[in-house]
């Protein structure tokens, strides 16, 4: 709009620059309110997409058409440590094949599919799309980033346990066979030879070990771990459950021994059945990991913080520091070896502490482990105690 003289016409007649002046400010400060407004608005919008991309658990990297990065929130940050681990990583690469769309009739565009990069000793999951305006003109391109380490760690950890579950029940399961065919093509007057029968027995039984493991697990999943609640003696369920192993300490030759702490309050209310399993599988890992002539304590009683406590220690291999941290998890197993570095590697699925953690904690109460590597391990089942009248 000039701001000197100028006509305007207006019923056939010329109106003077006098005239217009003050209607021409008028129209700019419109103009220049307008285009205030506009701003603001646009600075309220970037600071409420900021603070959004901030909020993100999800990292979130943008770039514009020259390459330039216009935006990276604190969790892609977080993600990939710095911009030059980005570019020299895989994750630049990806960013860079985005280059080639330059149109497109929809404002997001997703390039390729979801891609697992390892960036600081994690895996990432990228996926990269590309950005476009109303009118289909390409703007940038934005990169999601998600940290799947766990994610890809369980993967691999259910494909070993399918493995490890099909090699388990092979070995039985050949034993069994052979030994009941080699009785069959006896004579049926014959006497069975009692050391095949014994040993179609154990393995057997360890088939029977591992069914019940199983089972545990897919209740334990499916959410339909109920337990029941009544009174029991932790003391008379504790014996039970290391007399149910007397056969097989005595045969590895470890001493199991089982200490009363205190006579008072020994009383829970809980399930028994799921109890004796979780305690069952403590004191099962450790005979797996105490070598002969090693010693086993059960100690009951003791009180802690409203508690009641079963300690299950051990004089046996530990646990690494490696392995602590994660032998509660499902589908992990440890490597744990001798004093003469010989891989341990017992019968069994390897569940029994996940499966003892989620009875203890559906009981309300806490399953913790100190180990030292070389010198043993001690578990503690923590039980709520029963309200006092």
């Amino acid at each position: 709009m000039a701001l000197g003289r100028f006509s305007h016409a207006l019923s056939g007649k010329s109106v003077s620059s006098s005239t217009s002046a003050p209607d021409d400010a008028a129209a700019l400060r419109t103009l220049n309110r307008d285009l205030s407004a506009r701003v603001k608005a646009g600075e309220l919008l970037g600071n409420r997409l900021r603070a959004v991309f901030a909020s993100l658990s999800e990292g979130v990297i943008m770039q514009d058409t020259q390459g330039r990065i216009v935006l990276i929130n604190r969790a892609a940050e977080v993600l990939i440590g710095s911009m030059k681990t980005f570019w020299t990583s895989d994750l630049g690469k990806l960013f860079r094949s985005a280059q080639e769309r330059q149109s497109s009739t929809t404002e997001m565009e997703l390039i390729g599919t979801p891609e697992r990069v390892q960036v600081n000793n994690r895996i990432i999951g990228a996926q990269v799309a590309a950005v476009f305006s109303p009118d289909g003109e390409r703007i940038g391109t934005v990169i999601v980033l998600r940290d799947v380490t766990e994610e890809a760690l369980t993967d691999r950890l259910k494909d070993e346990f399918v493995t490890q579950v099909t090699h388990e029940f092979r070995t039985p399961l050949t034993s069994i066979k052979g030994m009941s065919e080699v009785l069959l093509s006896q004579p049926p007057d014959r006497p069975p030879n009692r050391k095949f029968l014994e040993a179609i027995g154990r393995n057997a039984a360890v088939l029977d070990r591992m069914i019940v493991e199983l089972l545990d697990i897919s209740e334990i999943s499916a959410g339909n771990f109920a337990i029941a609640r009544q009174p029991l003696a932790l003391d008379e369920m504790a014996l039970a459950v290391i007399k149910g192993q007397d056969a097989r300490s005595a045969k590895q030759r470890i001493a199991v021994g089982l200490f009363v702490v205190s006579r008072t309050r020994l009383t829970v209310i809980g399930d028994d059945q799921r109890l004796r399993w979780a305690l069952g599988h403590l004191l099962d890992n450790s005979l797996n990991y105490t070598l002969p002539d090693g010693l086993i304590t059960v100690r009951v009683g003791a009180v802690q913080a409203g508690r009641v406590l079963i300690e299950v220690q051990d004089n046996g291999v530990g646990i690494t520091t490696e392995d602590l941290p994660r032998i509660f998890e499902r589908f992990y197993r440890g490597e744990a070896r001798t004093p003469d570095h010989k891989l341990i590697d017992p019968r069994g699925l390897g569940q029994g502490l996940y499966v003892a953690r989620s009875v203890v904690e559906a009981h309300g109460g806490l399953l913790t482990v100190h180990s030292t590597p070389g010198v043993g391990s001690t578990f503690t089942m923590a039980l709520p105690l029963p309200a006092v009248d």
